[in-house]
């Protein structure tokens, strides 16, 4: 059973890349699908979503491309999530029993707060991930 689809997985890539590049200014499509293993066409349906849900900017022309329109300390994985796929629901729980629906309400709960990692606490794991790589050389 997949829990989640390619466009989460392609999205959080994305929104990694950027905010590895945050101080960078705007980032082409092109560098973003390139780095991060992205199909060029699927990312620019992405980035529009992630626009939509306001967790990117974007500015055409030469030096245009995305960039985070807030900094990744503040932008949690949930975001992501919610932005590209809508409220988060086990399923509808209309026709069962009081119990029943606190239960699937506290696995909702708890499903979410599984996701409240922001993007800039997955850059520090790629940073301790790199220094000890480069210390085992």
């Amino acid at each position: 059973m997949k829990i989640f689809s390619d466009k989460i997985k392609y999205g959080l890539a994305a929104l990694f890349e950027l905010a590895k590049n945050y101080n960078m200014g705007h980032i082409k499509i092109e560098e973003i699908a390139s780095a991060q293993n992205i199909p060029q066409n699927y990312l620019e349906h992405l980035l529009i979503k992630l626009k939509k849900a306001d967790l990117v900017v974007s500015i055409r022309g030469k030096n245009g491309g995305y960039k985070l329109k807030k900094p990744s300390n503040s932008i949690k994985v949930m975001d992501l999530i919610e932005g590209l796929e809508g409220d988060i629901r086990v399923f509808e729980n209309s026709e069962t029993s009081q119990t029943l629906k606190i239960f699937w309400e506290e696995i909702k709960i708890k499903f979410k707060a599984l996701f409240n990692t922001t993007i800039e606490d997955l850059i520090d794991e790629e940073n301790i991930l790199n220094e000890r790589l480069f210390f085992q050389i």
